[in-house]
């Protein structure tokens, strides 16, 4: 009986941690350089920065493979969006 509750007491702590990782959700767009005010630049990047240390604590946490690949990946496209409407934005000014 201890044994079957050592068992479950693990088994519990080893299943907090997992349940805290949640995958971070990215910013819903990034604003047009051509037609976009610095504020909403700004709020832009801000949001992106944000998505960014949300990533590299989920990093942390998660174990799949595939699932860090795939938030890497959707990382790696907004941010390649935002720094495409930067050099727009400036572009401008």
């Amino acid at each position: 009986m201890k044994r079957i509750a050592a068992i479950t007491v693990m088994w519990a702590a080893a299943a907090i941690p997992a349940l805290g990782c949640e995958r971070p959700t990215a910013p819903t767009s990034v604003p047009d350089g051509k037609t976009a005010g610095k504020d909403e630049m700004l709020a832009a990047k801000k949001a992106i920065d944000a998505f960014k240390s949300s990533v590299e604590e989920y990093l942390t946490c998660e174990k799949s493979g595939a699932k860090k690949d795939a938030v890497v990946a959707e990382l790696v496209k907004i941010g390649n969006k935002f720094n495409a409407e930067v050099k727009e934005f400036k572009a401008k000014t």
